[in-house]
């Protein structure tokens, strides 16, 4: 029943991240200065691949994160494509490197937890 949930959760966070990446440009209500945006796109596809993970049983875990990897390559360069047609958004490049690094954090622990 746990992993019926955790694939609920994920399937609804993927919505969530997808939809509100095709909205018009966000505005942040704190300073700019901070960039916050990247912070935003860090943990937002950190908690992505944690909640990807979390679909599969323990002994699947090697597997998954062979797939994990293709996933943190391809999700973001993808996400940012999809945004260039939406006004007030654009392709970037450092998005792609804070997408990527939460992926990467996620596989990261999920290796340690493995040894």
């Amino acid at each position: 029943m746990k992993n019926k949930y955790n694939k609920i959760t994920f399937y609804i966070w993927a919505g969530v991240v997808f939809t509100l990446t095709s909205i018009p440009k966000l505005q942040s209500p704190l300073d700019d200065s901070l960039n916050i945006d990247k912070l935003a796109h860090f943990v937002v596809y950190m908690i992505f691949a944690y909640l990807f993970m979390k679909m599969f049983d323990t002994k699947q875990y090697i597997q998954k994160l062979k797939l994990l990897y293709i996933l943190a390559v391809i999700i973001p360069i993808f996400d940012e494509l999809h945004q260039i047609p939406i006004p007030g958004r654009s392709f970037s490049y450092y998005d792609i490197l804070a997408d990527f690094l939460g992926f990467l954090i996620v596989i990261i622990y999920f290796k340690i937890k493995l040894k």
